[in-house]
């Protein structure tokens, strides 16, 4: 019984520094808990769960396994291996593994976001909806499922629709990041720049780091007529961003993408000035000049692009 305690005790902290995303912390103590009892599936799904979220997609498959074959009943269990196989693209397999989930423990509400994102990766919508929908009848308010069920609307070009699933969303969790953000993305879409704005303001308070949503921001303020906050906003985005010529690369792409390419620019020639043998970084910075009318800077990156390959 000290022993189980102990154990018990570990399982705790394990816990507790895997959700605050201490994962060495978390590793080292489902490694001791294996070492003491190695037919603890408790912490075989745990270090499964860890391994998964740091890319270590074949670890994470061998802890589901074995967690599964210790408690074949668990509708967890079954759901993390079921997630891990539409990490890996490997869908009829998640399909299955889900759908057993699903009957084996309804209340895991997991099953039915990765059963939804499965069909979602298949291009099959209406049955993404359906799955969302099947979920969302055992878990009403379920922020995740709400915010995924609006971005199916997203999906399906039905705005309206997105931003009332979204507001539930935040109604059923008010700090979820996730939905606050793709609202934002549907109200800027809609033309709807202040409550944009509340959005993205709201996530940034939250979450600084979060570069994208600053350069989102930005965008934004220049849309309002309000070009002096944009720039300082932009170089709050550009400071937290990290040294990165490729990280600077997906800046770039994102300005581009919503119609700021004078500051998609500013954002390539810092990837270049970050690693001036990166090919990528110069050819994206040649189709911007080349779309800006900067004919020679375009020639110029072009050429460089074509001397790195």
């Amino acid at each position: 019984m000290e022993n189980e305690d102990a154990i018990n005790e570990l399982l705790k902290r394990g816990i507790s520094h895997h959700e605050s995303g201490e994962v060495v912390e978390a590793r080292n103590i489902y490694v001791e808990i294996l070492e003491r009892d190695p037919q603890n599936h408790q912490a075989l799904d745990l270090a499964g769960l860890l391994c998964m979220q740091c890319n270590e997609l074949e670890a994470a498959g061998d802890f589901f396994e074995s967690a599964m074959e210790l408690d074949p009943d668990s509708g967890r269990y079954i759901c993390h291996a079921g997630t891990l196989k539409l990490h890996i693209e490997d869908l009829e397999q998640a399909e299955e593994l889900l759908r057993k989930a699903i009957s084996v423990d309804p209340e895991i509400s997991e099953s039915f976001l990765s059963l939804g994102l499965v069909y979602r990766t298949q291009k099959k919508f209406n049955e993404a909806v359906a799955v969302i929908e099947e979920g969302l009848s055992t878990h009403p308010d379920n922020s995740r499922l709400l915010t995924w069920r609006g971005i199916l609307e997203i999906d399906r070009e039905d705005l309206p629709s997105a931003a009332e699933f979204l507001h539930q969303a935040i109604s059923a969790d008010s700090e979820n990041l996730e939905a606050m953000v793709t609202l934002g993305n549907v109200m800027m879409e809609l033309d709807e720049l202040e409550i944009a704005e509340r959005c993205y303001t709201s996530v940034v308070e939250r979450a600084p780091e979060d570069v994208g949503t600053r350069c989102r921001l930005a965008v934004l303020m220049k849309r309002l007529g309000r070009r002096d906050e944009a720039v300082v906003e932009l170089e709050r985005a550009f400071s937290e961003a990290a040294a990165d010529s490729e990280i600077f690369n997906d800046i770039a792409e994102l300005l581009e993408s919503l119609g700021s390419d004078d500051d998609a620019i500013v954002a390539a020639e810092r990837a270049v000035a970050l690693d001036s043998g990166n090919a990528s970084s110069f050819s994206l910075l040649a189709r911007l000049h080349s779309k800006a009318g900067n004919e020679e800077a375009a020639k110029d990156a072009a050429q460089r692009a074509a001397t790195l390959a």
